[in-house]
């Protein structure tokens, strides 16, 4: 006994092995054991499917904001055609700028029939459309092909806009502009009646319920912008690096015109996901550490019931490192057991979590992610291997910690004392 000094030994292995398997009369150990599995299990679950929830959020929203919404804008309203299209040549050599759209954006009233919606209307050319791959990829009926006809264009307008005013592809919409126009009579609306090209879904509701696609030259005379237009539009190659390119178009047009970027319209969303994220795994993580902590009852009760055991271990010349090391070994285990049983279990999930959603509401009847909720069709989930990483790191640091201290004590044990009253 005292000349295995080999740590972690094979007897020691055995032993621990064996209180892991807790006799008939141990049963209350059993089951603190199997509970304490079952807790760590259920909590890297949450902590893993929260996470991967989480970062699928944050992509999926940006990605499509930004595949909807510009990355840097250049204010250009109330400027004439020739200097906006010098702006937009100059802007196109910019470093990093992969393309720059002349836009018109205005609120308007949509109307059919007694129905009224408030829409948001974008007027672009056919081309600018059409390299708009979230919006031309995913056009559900109809398509381009009178976007820009010169007697009777048609329009593109999201899939629930166009539930919400029952219409559908061939029927006629009116928009009514804002700014109303004057005439001999007196102010009246501006208002003009379009034909329904195509209905496109980008499965983001903030989009598909407002947004009106608009040749350009009829939302020019529409809302009376002449030959000019709102905003240069302008998509880089990376736009996390908007601030560099901010500051390159300001070198290329100079430092009087108004230039901002999608974070100043859409970061607070980003920035509330990352507050959010950050707030639950710590939540978790706590939860982690707590389910972690029953491991410890189970110990404490696993050397009580044991004591006699360790003091005659002792007096055959184990030391109490050995002592130490069974302990620690037969309840780490427990630890990564349910470590091994959440990654699993959670990583499946976030897998699989488009099957789960559709089959509760097959089951149910219910909706437990409603698009009109979260402005997404889907429940997202991204796994990042390196927040698993993490998680995994935190628990067997959790656990190892609470059960060492408690395998130390029981190291302490004084075998004269144990054997006393035997």
């Amino acid at each position: 006994m005292s000349g295995n000094s080999q740590p972690f030994g094979l007897f020691e292995r055995m032993l621990a092995g064996r209180y892991l398997r807790a006799k008939r009369q141990h049963g209350g150990v059993a089951l603190i054991s199997v509970i304490s599995v079952i807790a760590i299990a259920l909590a890297v679950m949450a902590l893993i499917i929260t996470m991967s929830v989480m970062n699928g959020f944050r992509e999926t929203l940006l990605s499509r904001i930004l595949g909807v919404e510009g990355h840097v804008y250049v204010d250009v309203q109330s400027m004439p055609r020739e200097q906006i299209d010098l702006l937009a040549d100059r802007a196109r050599g910019a470093p990093g700028v992969t393309r720059v759209t002349p836009i018109i954006s205005e609120q308007a009233l949509a109307t059919v029939d007694g129905r009224a919606a408030g829409v948001l209307v974008r007027g672009l050319t056919r081309a600018d459309l059409e390299a708009l791959p979230i919006v031309h990829d995913n056009i559900r009926n109809g398509d381009l092909a009178n976007f820009e006809g010169i007697d009777d264009p048609t329009i593109l307008i999201g899939d629930r806009l166009a539930a919400s005013l029952g219409v559908t592809v061939g029927m006629r919409v009116s928009i009514v502009a804002p700014q109303p126009a004057m005439t001999a009579f007196g102010q009246t609306p501006r208002r003009k009646s379009f034909e329904v090209g195509g209905i496109f879904s980008v499965e983001m509701a903030q989009f598909d319920s407002v947004f009106v696609y608009m040749p350009l030259e009829q939302a020019q005379v529409l809302f009376n912008r002449g030959g000019g237009a709102d905003k240069l539009e302008v998509r880089i190659t990376n736009p996390d690096r908007s601030n560099a390119a901010k500051l390159a178009l300001y070198d290329r047009l100079g430092e009087r015109y108004l230039i901002y970027d999608w974070r100043d319209q859409s970061q607070g969303l980003a920035d509330a996901l990352v507050v959010e994220r950050n707030v639950m795994r710590l939540i978790l993580m706590i939860l982690v550490a707590i389910a972690a902590l029953n491991i410890v009852t189970g110990l404490i009760m696993l050397v009580k019931n044991k004591s006699r055991d360790i003091a005659i271990l002792r007096t055959m010349g184990a030391t109490k490192g050995a002592i130490q090391r069974v302990f620690f070994m037969s309840s780490a285990s427990l630890g990564v057991i349910g470590l091994s049983l959440g990654l699993v279990l959670g990583i499946g999930f976030c897998l699989n979590i488009g099957a789960i959603q559709n089959a509760i509401e097959s089951l149910t009847g219910f909706d437990p992610f409603p698009g009109t909720v979260y402005s997404l069709e889907t429940l997202p989930a991204r796994v990042e291997w390196s927040e698993v990483a993490l998680i995994s790191t935190f628990t067997i640091i959790v656990t190892f910690a609470s059960t060492l201290a408690t395998a130390w004590w029981a190291s302490r044990f004084d075998p004269v004392e144990a054997l006393r009253y035997e």
